[in-house]
């Protein structure tokens, strides 16, 4: 949350200062603010609330890869550093207190696919379903394939997915092929 937010909404900007010094707030950037204790929500709510105070303070950092996965709830892993795309022209900023990881894409990597999430009243922008696929897909010789495997079966299973903009999107980043051949296995398994 930002201070202006606050001040607008009827909250001094002396309490900000002294919710801080009580270890209420934790003063990220100058005003950038968030709250301490954050336990009433869930998991996700709670991770989805740091992911979007990053974007605060770094507007071009955009949740991608595992991050992503488990903000449209397609894995049960929570990602060890939260993770973000940044267009290449863009340096990473250096947060206290949050692991993050950084991957630098292209602009045509950066800008496809995109989607604005609800999160506590405002909107986060990270990537669809199909893209953090794709995503996941171009990164498994860093990252393995497991994730995205997990990923694609549970975008199946929960009909998360719009195949055409799926193959559009991979056959755009040139990993089509691939995509095709693993889904045509996972459909045979499904079948027997």
């Amino acid at each position: 949350m930002t201070s202006s937010e606050l001040t607008s909404a009827g909250i001094p900007r002396v309490e900000l200062s002294r919710a801080t010094r009580a270890g209420q707030l934790v003063r990220l950037a100058r005003g950038t603010y968030r709250l301490t204790q954050i336990d009433g929500l869930p998991p996700v709510a709670a991770e989805a609330t740091d992911l979007l105070e990053v974007q605060l303070r770094s507007p071009y950092a955009r949740p991608c890869l595992i991050s992503a996965l488990h903000l449209h709830g397609l894995t049960t892993t929570r990602p060890h550093r939260l993770q973000f795309a940044l267009p290449r022209n863009r340096q990473a900023l250096d947060f206290e207190g949050l692991p993050m990881e950084f991957f630098y894409f292209s602009d045509l990597a950066y800008h496809e696919g995109t989607l604005a999430f609800p999160v506590r009243e405002r909107w986060l922008t990270t990537y669809t379903v199909e893209k953090t696929l794709v995503d996941l897909l171009r990164a498994a010789p860093r990252l393995g394939r497991e994730l995205y495997l997990e990923g694609l079966k549970n975008a199946l299973r929960y009909r998360k997915l719009d195949r055409r903009e799926l193959f559009r999107l991979a056959r755009l980043l040139r990993v089509g092929k691939t995509l095709e051949h693993d889904l045509e296995v996972l459909e045979h398994d499904q079948d027997h």
